[in-house]
């Protein structure tokens, strides 16, 4: 986030002004102290100009159980456990939570469906 922050010369200050976080929290957020929300990254991203992907660092995430790589395709697709519910259209967003924290896994009628989801 900072390297895109600083190809488009703000300040953290202007970009908290543009973006309508405050510099503290981007602060935070450059220095690994607090990870980004799906929604600040929104807003930094059309700040930015970059894909909300880019600034998220999505691909170093790990996948090596199903609720990660489900995590790592939600994210991708820029998607709050709210959208991905209701993308998947047969689910809610605490089957996601709990799906993405590895508490559960989608019952056999749903797993074509989260296949597809998670083809990113």
């Amino acid at each position: 986030m900072r390297a895109a922050r600083n190809e488009a010369n703000f300040t953290i200050r202007e970009l908290a002004a543009l973006s309508g976080l405050t510099p503290e929290t981007i602060s935070m957020m450059e220095n690994g102290v607090h990870p980004p929300s799906l929604k600040s990254l929104r807003k930094i991203s059309v700040c930015l100009s970059r894909p909300v992907q880019y600034l998220g660092c999505f691909e170093t995430l790990p996948e090596t159980t199903f609720g990660e790589r489900l995590k790592k395709a939600r994210l991708f697709h820029r998607l709050t456990k709210l959208e991905a519910a209701r993308r998947l259209r047969v689910v809610d967003p605490k089957s996601i939570t709990n799906w993405e924290s590895n508490r559960s896994t989608p019952a056999a009628k749903y797993i074509d469906m989260v296949n597809l989801f998670l083809n990113i």
